[in-house]
């Protein structure tokens, strides 16, 4: 790893301008020198719930006057390993790290420790020991619990499937070996387990990707004529799917649930496109990321829970159905 940082220093100028933007904006301006520097490695800066998330992360970054530098690593593990690895030769004392993979970006815990700056996991955890606040390398994690959300929509199956026996269910994961398509994954078998009628006959992987639930989409519906209910384990894919199941002429027959509660899926569930979905805040989430860094950078105190053997600061998801969709507009 010392190696690793010592070839990202022949191009930090090179790879932090391509990094992202600043709390104060476009690019990847310093600010004064007396602003602490933090970095935020993001897994897919392209898709909509990280837009969101970035841009309050900015806003959260700006309001406690801390310097921040965004990487996006669209998807590969290991430019996101080499990303972080620039922002800590660039000055970075703190770091958020939502990874691409929990086990491949691993090695990022131990590189900030070399770098003496604090990590923490946001979001999407890392495959290591956590150390706690005042321990080692990564701190903390700060995000939603996986598990319990993907319960939620488990939740959300039993009751679309009642009075359906059996009732059958296809699954659309997200990245296979992400945390969210794991955990979520997780949760779902455990909010299911009770219901006997509940069957789940497939499941196949859209990668987060609206444009290619579209095509799995297509293929469950070709391959099982009978489906009652449809997952996907972000709002985005739900909705695309919820289409494609439209065009077919299939809605009356299939209820389809998400994960997120985004501007277009929650409109999608008041609408009854989708039947529910699990509502989470992209602006809660990266909020209480960047405020747990910066308190712990700054020793301030910071209240954790224990999820999964993490110290975690966790970030609340609510079920949402036509009923109280009204009360949880989407942010993103």
């Amino acid at each position: 790893m010392h190696k690793l940082a010592k070839t990202a220093a022949a191009t930090a100028v090179a790879a932090l301008a391509l990094a992202g933007c600043s709390a104060a904006g476009a690019g990847t301006e310093s600010g004064s020198g007396a602003k602490e520097k933090i970095g935020i490695a993001l897994p897919a800066g392209n898709q909509t719930f990280w837009t969101g998330w970035q841009n309050a992360a900015r806003d959260a970054a700006a309001k406690l006057g801390v310097d921040a530098s965004f990487s996006d690593a669209k998807g590969d593990a290991n430019t996101q390993n080499d990303q972080i690895n620039s922002l800590l030769v660039g000055g970075a004392k703190g770091i958020i790290i939502a990874s691409v993979d929990p086990k491949a970006n691993a090695s990022v815990a131990q590189a900030a420790s070399d770098a003496d700056a604090i990590l923490i996991t946001g979001n999407r955890t890392l495959e290591v020991p956590y150390g706690g606040l005042e321990g080692a390398n990564p701190r903390v994690h700060v995000g939603f619990n996986d598990v319990a959300i993907g319960k939620m929509q488990g939740e959300l199956v039993v009751q679309a499937c009642k009075d359906i026996n059996p009732c059958q269910v296809v699954l659309q994961e997200g990245t296979l070996g992400s945390t969210p398509q794991i955990e979520r994954s997780a949760g779902l078998m455990g909010g299911i387990k009770e219901a006997s009628n509940v069957k789940i006959i497939d499941k196949q992987s859209n990668d987060f990707d609206p444009t290619k639930a579209v095509e799995v989409t297509q293929t469950l519906l070709q391959k099982h004529p009978k489906v009652d209910v449809m997952l996907a384990q972000t709002d985005p894919e739900a909705v695309a799917a919820a289409r494609v199941i439209k065009e077919q002429g299939r809605q009356d027959g299939i209820k389809v649930i998400g994960i997120g509660g985004s501007m277009e899926g929650t409109a999608a569930v008041a609408s009854g496109e989708l039947y529910g979905t699990v509502w989470v805040s992209a602006k809660q989430d990266a909020t209480a990321a960047v405020e747990t860094l910066v308190k712990i950078m700054r020793k301030e105190s910071v209240t954790t829970t224990t999820l999964s053997d993490r110290p975690t600061v966790e970030v609340s998801a609510v079920k949402v159905t036509k009923e109280n969709v009204g009360q949880y507009p989407g942010e993103w």
